[in-house]
């Protein structure tokens, strides 16, 4: 597998009260707005310029995310415009 371009596959991950540098994050995450691991992603221009990590957690907008389905694992593929916020 290959993720291209400016393309994310991530999966959909257990939201946290806290992050690492100790901001309190909303108890009550809507379903449209759960973390997310990244998985792996393309090289492209604006994926380098995020600086992602496999195993970074992001907040991104679900709505425009492609659900897909890797080895029994539920996954999703967006481009990178819709990640929100990343939490290293």
């Amino acid at each position: 597998m290959r993720v291209l371009g400016n393309n994310v596959l991530v999966t959909q991950a257990e939201a946290e009260t806290t992050t690492a540098g100790g901001i309190i994050l909303q108890n009550d995450i809507s379903s449209g707005n759960k973390p997310a691991v990244v998985i792996s992603y393309g090289n492209g221009e604006r994926v380098t310029e995020m600086q992602l990590v496999v195993e970074n957690k992001v907040f991104l907008d679900w709505s425009k995310a492609m659900p897909v389905e890797l080895d029994g694992l539920k996954c999703a593929v967006i481009d990178c415009e819709h990640i929100k916020l990343i939490i290293e």
